[in-house]
């Protein structure tokens, strides 16, 4: 109740217009004449034709405060007025988050935004478990929202919590359980900032009708400017008001003075006369009102204390009287009127309502750095891939050898960490990103690894790598088209993976081979074999490549390996591994057309197969 008779100060008393209301049936204030600045205190949202406005509510101290100085200090610079207001302080609370630069564009030029985060705390379970319990959300954030955000994260697996509950009363009270003990509370805490709305950006226009008339986005300054223009009309107008009513009030005690100096031939004209009013007012020169109030008069008021008492108020209805003229003409003790005014609201308030809700800070957010990865343990996978291009992954680091004799279905075995990535190409150019942790493991059956990817229709499997940094991959085309690229830059989170190889008509992308050793050896189905040095194949993120060996019409290319001269070359012809070490017969530019393979080569014209 307090506070809101603060919002109505004189408004019987003159201190404002008023205007019919919209049946025309009552009268209601144009503005309420109130002592609070409203529209910084409570804030202020909503949206009209071709502009909106978002203010934020602020604490009633720091206003009061920030209003004294600018009263004492008309010319205050911005910069020294907002260090009055620490920032926004919500009814709900929460950890606002604004920088010095965020500050100045919200409360300087009337635009800007600040973060607002949940605040938590950790209560500690049995066997060093713990939960979060967050006791305060967002400003305008609905609980029920948050509560739900956070369950689909939780069934989603985008969060490592069990399990969410609503624990509030009068007081919020939302708990989070984590999946363990061992995760990070802070980096929790963060990522659910990140995903949910337990962490919003508020965005503030300062947008208001300026004189009640113009809109116009203004800063702290300004609308405390207003403001105080505001109260010192209003002050006027109350001053005004009651100098009247004191003159009024003057006028009958004056009566009642010159009642008490003639009172017997007062009594003697009223016992005598049919119409004594006419009488006295002749007599004693008294103004009508004057007159009625002495014939008003009780005889019980005619003791010469109260003619004492007449005296006493004559004076100080005076003294008041002046020192209301004063206000309305004395620049000075207006000021000094409104300072003494603001000062005894702030000491008046009761410290529960004026106390700060909402905590500042100036500390950097990485939430946007955080990913549910963090959470996951990590651990060590082989990925194996059968003969018929089907997959799946077991646990630990075991060799291809000993998985093949368990399994001769086995193709092929990579080694990564359960947190990597692996890189799938297909014949149309595309490569995909996959985590290992979505494939089938232990006893579950393999499954193709189209079922993983969004393929076109047609699309063969070329290969499959472990996404490492620094490291490289050599690509080539059924054409003998080819380009080295950086096995990272191919990462990416489309669905429909990302084109890298730009094919011409009826060439497909045929062999991805890492870059494990110096030179490249190229055999055609027309038996032509060309080794290159690497370095001659450009590196590149997306292209068509380079010739690497010649093609001719009707011919492809049917196979390519890595080797380092020094080792020579090495195939396999039926169960036997055959090696040469004098290769430089093969060796050529790249784009040559190569020389017919050496003696006993298979006839398939793979290296190995």
């Amino acid at each position: 109740d307090k506070i809101s008779n603060y919002f109505f100060d004189g408004i019987e008393e003159d201190s404002v217009n008023f205007k019919e209301n919209y049946d025309g049936q009552n009268l209601e204030p144009e503005v309420l004449p109130t002592k609070l600045p409203n529209i910084l205190l409570n804030g202020s949202s909503g949206i009209a034709v071709g502009m909106a406005t978002n203010i934020p509510p602020h604490n009633l101290y720091e206003l009061n405060e920030a209003i004294i100085q600018l009263i004492k200090n008309p010319s205050i610079t911005n910069n020294k007025l907002i260090k009055y207001i620490h920032g926004p302080d919500l009814p709900t609370g929460g950890e606002i988050n604004l920088s010095e630069s965020e500050k100045k564009d919200i409360y300087i030029k009337g635009k800007g935004s600040f973060l607002i985060s949940s605040k938590w705390k950790i209560e500690n379970l049995k066997n060093g478990l713990y939960q979060i319990v967050i006791n305060e959300i967002p400003y305008q954030i609905n609980k029920t929202k948050i509560i739900e955000q956070l369950a689909n994260l939780i069934n989603s697996k985008k969060v490592p919590i069990d399990d969410v509950a609503d624990e509030s009363d009068e007081n919020i009270r939302i708990v989070l359980k984590p999946k363990n003990r061992n995760i990070d509370s802070k980096k929790l805490m963060e990522l659910c900032f990140k995903l949910s709305d337990l962490s919003i950006r508020f965005s503030c226009n300062f947008n208001v009708l300026e004189d009640g008339q113009v809109p116009k986005q203004l800063g702290l300054k300004d609308i405390l400017s207003h403001f105080i223009n505001h109260r010192k009309n209003t002050i006027k107008r109350k001053s005004e008001f009651k100098i009247k009513k004191i003159n009024l009030r003057l006028e009958i005690l004056q009566g009642y003075l010159i009642a008490y100096q003639y009172l017997d031939s007062i009594i003697k004209i009223i016992r005598k006369n049919n119409d004594p009013k006419k009488i006295i007012i002749k007599k004693y020169k008294l103004t009508n009102n004057q007159a009625e109030a002495i014939l008003s008069m009780r005889l019980g008021s005619l003791k010469k204390i109260d003619e004492n008492n007449t005296k006493k108020e004559i004076k100080e209805l005076s003294d008041e009287k002046k020192y209301l003229k004063k206000l309305i003409t004395n620049k000075i003790a207006l000021n000094n009127y409104l300072i003494e005014d603001t000062k005894n609201i702030n000491a008046e308030i009761d410290e529960d309502i004026s106390k700060r809700r909402s905590l500042i800070t100036k500390k950097t957010f990485t939430n946007n750095e955080v990913s549910f990865e963090e959470f996951v343990e990590v651990e060590k996978i082989t990925i194996l891939i059968t003969k018929d291009k089907l997959i799946k992954k077991i646990k630990d680091h075991i060799s291809f050898d000993q998985l093949k004799k368990t399994d001769q279905k086995i193709e092929s075995a990579i080694h990564l960490m359960s947190n990597e990535k692996i890189l799938i190409f297909v014949s149309s150019g595309r490569v995909f990103s996959l985590d290992p942790n979505i494939l089938p493991s232990g006893k579950s059956n393999p499954k193709s690894i189209f079922y993983f990817i969004d393929a076109i229709t047609n699309d063969k499997l070329v290969g499959i790598i472990k996404a490492e940094t620094n490291k490289f991959c050599i690509l080539v085309s059924e054409r003998g088209k080819g380009f080295v690229s950086e096995i990272s830059s191919m990462l990416t989170n489309q669905k429909k993976g990302k084109k890298i190889f730009n094919l011409k008509s009826s060439d497909v992308l045929v062999k991805v081979l890492e870059c494990n050793k110096n030179h490249l050896a190229a055999v055609n189905k027309s038996g032509k074999l060309l080794i290159i040095d690497i370095k001659n194949l450009p590196i590149l993120q997306k292209g068509g490549g380079v010739q690497i060996i010649k093609i001719k019409e009707g011919d492809a290319l049917s196979d390519i390996k890595l080797i380092d001269l020094s080792e020579g070359l090495s195939w396999k012809t039926g169960s036997k591994v055959r090696n040469i070490t004098d290769i430089k017969f093969w060796i050529g530019k790249r784009a040559q057309s190569g020389k017919k393979v050496p003696k006993f080569f298979n006839k398939n014209l793979k290296f190995f197969y």
